[in-house]
C-alpha cells in the first residue's frame, strides 16, 4: 500500500464503504463514452454531408473545365468515373468511423491520455497483495459461487469449491421432506445464528472421523438438517421476477420456458449450468474441484516466520463432512486445507430473523411448533382449516397469505408501517396481490403472556398498536427476513458495536464485518473486505439480478486477485436503513462502473473485456410488473427502490432518483418486513 496503510483504510472502511472516485471513474468511463460516441456519429452524418456537398462541386467544376474539349456523352463518363473513385474513398473512410464507434461501444474504454497507463499512476490508492495468489476456495455452490468459479478458472487458478448441501443450486435446492429446524426466538448472537461450528477434539490431528453407528433414524435426519440447512422456499414458489432476470448470459433460457419461472424450472437451470461446467454433485462429471456434504467451519489465518518476523502467509480452511452410511449410522470427517484468496457465496438466507415484540419469546417456548419462520414453510395443505397470522408483509408474507386464502379458516397478514425503509413502496405494491379476504392488520404492539393449557396459543391475546386485540389463533408464520451471518468467520464479528461506530484504530484490532447481522461492513464496493482484500464476497446485497451480477462481481474478484492489486478507493457516509440495498437503476450504474474500470485495467495488465448486458430485459419487465401487479397505482405513483438512496450516493453513483422508471419495482428483498 503506497499513500496510506490498513490503519488508515480501517476507519474510514467500516461504515459505508462506497468508492470515493466511483463517480469520476463513471464519468471518464461511461459519460465520455455516451459523449464520444455521439460526437463520432455526428462526424460521421457531418462528414456525409460535407462530401455529398464537396462531391457535386467537383463534378460540377470537372465537366465546366472539359467542356470545350470534350464531347457531352465523353464527359458523363469521365464524371461517372470520377464520381466511383470518390464513392470508394468515402466508403472507407465511413467504414473507419464506424469500427472506431464499434470498438468504444464493444470494449466499454474511455477515452485516456497516455500517461494515465504509466506505472504508478494510481498505485496511491491500490492495495498491494501481501501474499502471491495462486489457490482460492469458494464457500457455497449456488449461482455465485458457480460463476466466480468459471471466472477464477478462466484466469487458471487452483480452485475448490465447498458446499454443505449435496448438490448445486443454493436456495434453488427444494427438499419437501427436510425442513429447516425452527428459527431461535429470540435471535441467537450472529456468531452462530445460521449454525454453531462443531469442531473436532481439541489437540487432534487431522484429517479425524468420527462413526456413529446404532442411531435413532430421527438423531441421523437431524444431524443430516443441521449440516446441510434445507432451503427457504416452498413447492410453488416462483422468481421475483421474469425469467430475463434469472438468466446466466451465457447459457439464455430455452425460449419455450415461460416468462415465469418456478423453483423446479429453476433448479434444473442452475444444476444444468453446474453440470456444463464439470461442477455438478452426481452426473457422473464432478470434478476434483468440488466438495459437497462440506461445511466451513472455521477460517484462520495463516503466518509463517522469516528472519524473526511473523508474516502471514494466505488462509487455513478447517472443513467437516457429513457422510450418511445408513439409515442409523454416519460419518463426521474434518481436514484442514490452505487457500490464498477466499470468495465468500454463502448466501443471504441463511440466519432467519425473528422480530422483537415483547411476549413472543415465551411464546414460543411454550409452543415452539405453533410459531414458525416463512423458510419453514412448503405446501398450504400444512394450515388447512388453521387461523394463521403472517407478521411480515414483504414478498414472503403476501405470497404465503395468497396461498393459503380459501385454504386456512382465517389469514391475519400484520404489517409495520416503516416508512424509513427502502422497500417500503415495494410493500404497498405487493400488497395489492393480497386476496380480500386476508385481514391485513397494523404492527403488533405485544403478546400477552401465556397460562399455558392443551389449546396452546388459542388462549393467547395478541395487541396491535391500533388498540384492538387479536385471539384464536393456531399458527403464527414469521416472514420477518434474515440476517447476515458467517460462522466461519467469528473474529471479524462484533455485536457490540451500535449502527456507525467502529473500533478503535490505536487498538489494533479489525473492524468487523458483522455487528448485529443487518448488513455487511468494511467492504469496498460491496465486494472486498477492506481489512484483508483476499477475502471477497458475492451476492450479498438486496435488490439485485443474482445470476447476471455475479458475473460481474465475481470478474472484479477474480481480475484483481489475479493483477496482484485492488483499488481502494473509498469514502465515509454512516449506516442507514437499505443500507445493502440495490435496486435495478443502482445495479445497472455499478455494472457500467465495474465493465469500465475491469476493462480499462485489463488493457494496462490484461485480460478479456467485459460486455455490458442488454437493456432490453428493462422492457420485459414493464410488461411483467404490470401483469403481476395490475391493481397497483399507475406509473406516475411509482417510487422505484433506487429513489430512496440519499442525495448525495445518487449523485456519488451518478445518476438522479428522481428521474428513476417503474421497471425495478419488482426488485425487493423478499422478507424485509
Amino acid at each position: 500500500m503506497s499513500g496510506q496503510g490498513l490503519g488508515d483504510l480501517r476507519h474510514k472502511g467500516n461504515r459505508q464503504n462506497r468508492p470515493q472516485n466511483l463517480d469520476e471513474s463513471v464519468s471518464h468511463t461511461n459519460v465520455q463514452i455516451i459523449h464520444v460516441q455521439a460526437l463520432l456519429q455526428l462526424a460521421l452524418n457531418a462528414a456525409m454531408l460535407t462530401c455529398s456537398r464537396v462531391l457535386d462541386y467537383h463534378l460540377y467544376n470537372y465537366i465546366q473545365r472539359n467542356h470545350e474539349f470534350a464531347a457531352r456523352s465523353k464527359a458523363q463518363s469521365l464524371s461517372t468515373a470520377y464520381q466511383s473513385r470518390v464513392r470508394m474513398h468515402l466508403i472507407v473512410l465511413f467504414t473507419f468511423l464506424l469500427l472506431v464507434v464499434e470498438a468504444c461501444n464493444a470494449a466499454q474504454l474511455p477515452l485516456r491520455s497516455a500517461d494515465s497507463f504509466e506505472d504508478g499512476k494510481d498505485e496511491r490508492t491500490s492495495y498491494q497483495f501481501k501474499w502471491p495468489i495462486h489457490t482460492v476456495a469458494i464457500i457455497g455452490a449456488g449461482a455465485g459461487g458457480l460463476v466466480a468459479h468459471r471466472e477464477f478458472a478462466r484466469l487458471g487458478y487452483n480452485i475448490r469449491l465447498f458446499e454443505r448441501d449435496n448438490v448445486p443450486g443454493g436456495n434453488w435446492h427444494y427438499t419437501e421432506d427436510e425442513v429447516p429446524p425452527d428459527a431461535p426466538i429470540p435471535n441467537v448472537p450472529t456468531t452462530e445464528a445460521d449454525f454453531q461450528p462443531h469442531l473436532p477434539p481439541e489437540n487432534t490431528r487431522l484429517p479425524y472421523e468420527e462413526i456413529f453407528d446404532s442411531v435413532e433414524r430421527e438423531q441421523v435426519f437431524k444431524v443430516k438438517i443441521d449440516h446441510r440447512a434445507p432451503k427457504p422456499i416452498w413447492d410453488k414458489l416462483t422468481a421475483t421476477g421474469p425469467k430475463a432476470y434469472q438468466e446466466f448470459r451465457a447459457m439464455p433460457w430455452p425460449e419455450h420456458i415461460p416468462i415465469d419461472v418456478n423453483r423446479s424450472q429453476l433448479q434444473r437451470y442452475v444444476r444444468a449450468f453446474a453440470s456444463f461446467h464439470s461442477l455438478n454433485s452426481n452426473d457422473g462429471s464432478a470434478s476434483p474441484d468440488t466438495s459437497y456434504n462440506t461445511r466451513v467451519e472455521h477460517v484462520s489465518k495463516r503466518y509463517t516466520t522469516e528472519e524473526g518476523q511473523k508474516l502471514p502467509t494466505g488462509w487455513t480452511l478447517l472443513l467437516r463432512q457429513f457422510i450418511q452410511i445408513s439409515q442409523n449410522s454416519y460419518k463426521i470427517r474434518w481436514w484442514e486445507e490452505d487457500f490464498d484468496a477466499i470468495v465468500v457465496a454463502s448466501g443471504r438466507f441463511n440466519a432467519p430473523n425473528a422480530p422483537q415484540i415483547p411476549g413472543l419469546s415465551q411464546w414460543a417456548e411454550l409452543y415452539p411448533h405453533h410459531i414458525t419462520h416463512s423458510r419453514q414453510y412448503r405446501r398450504p395443505e400444512e394450515l388447512i382449516n388453521q387461523t394463521v397470522l403472517i407478521i411480515g408483509g414483504s414478498v414472503s408474507g403476501t405470497e404465503i397469505a395468497e396461498e393459503l386464502d380459501g385454504v386456512a379458516r382465517k389469514v391475519f397478514l400484520s404489517v409495520r408501517s416503516n416508512k424509513e425503509s427502502a422497500h417500503a413502496e415495494s410493500r404497498k405494491m405487493h400488497l395489492t396481490r393480497v386476496p380480500r379476504n386476508v385481514s391485513v392488520i397494523p404492527e403488533i404492539k405485544s403478546f400477552r403472556p401465556l397460562a399455558g393449557s392443551d389449546s396452546g396459543i388459542q388462549s393467547g391475546v395478541v395487541k396491535l398498536y391500533n388498540g384492538t386485540s387479536l385471539q384464536g389463533i393456531d399458527r403464527i408464520i414469521l416472514a420477518t427476513g434474515y440476517r447476515y451471518c458467517f460462522p466461519f468467520l467469528p473474529q471479524y464479528n462484533n455485536p457490540s458495536l451500535q449502527a456507525n461506530e467502529t473500533v478503535p484504530v490505536e487498538s489494533g484490532k479489525p473492524q468487523p464485518l458483522i455487528t448485529d447481522g443487518t448488513h455487511i461492513r468494511s467492504l469496498h464496493l460491496d465486494l472486498f473486505y477492506i481489512e484483508e482484500p483476499t477475502i471477497g464476497f458475492i451476492n450479498m446485497n438486496t435488490g439485485i439480478e443474482t445470476f447476471l451480477y455475479s458475473e460481474f462481481a465475481a470478474s472484479a474478484l477474480a481480475k484483481d486477485v489475479h493483477w496482484r492489486r485492488v483499488k481502494l478507493d473509498l469514502a465515509g457516509g454512516g449506516y442507514r436503513p437499505g443500507f445493502m440495498a440495490f435496486g435495478v437503476e443502482k445495479q445497472a450504474t455499478m455494472i457500467r462502473y465495474l465493465v469500465g474500470w475491469l476493462n480499462q485495467e485489463a488493457v494496462r495488465y490484461g485480460g478479456h473485456q467485459l460486455d455490458l448486458p442488454s437493456d432490453s430485459r428493462f422492457q420485459i419487465s414493464r410488461f411483467w410488473v404490470a401483469a403481476r401487479f395490475p391493481d397497483y397505482h399507475d406509473g406516475s405513483e411509482w417510487q422505484p427502490l433506487s429513489a430512496h438512496m440519499h442525495d448525495s450516493e445518487a449523485q456519488l453513483l451518478g445518476f438522479n432518483p428522481k428521474n428513476q422508471k417503474l421497471v425495478e419495482m419488482w426488485s425487493v428483498e423478499r422478507d424485509d418486513w
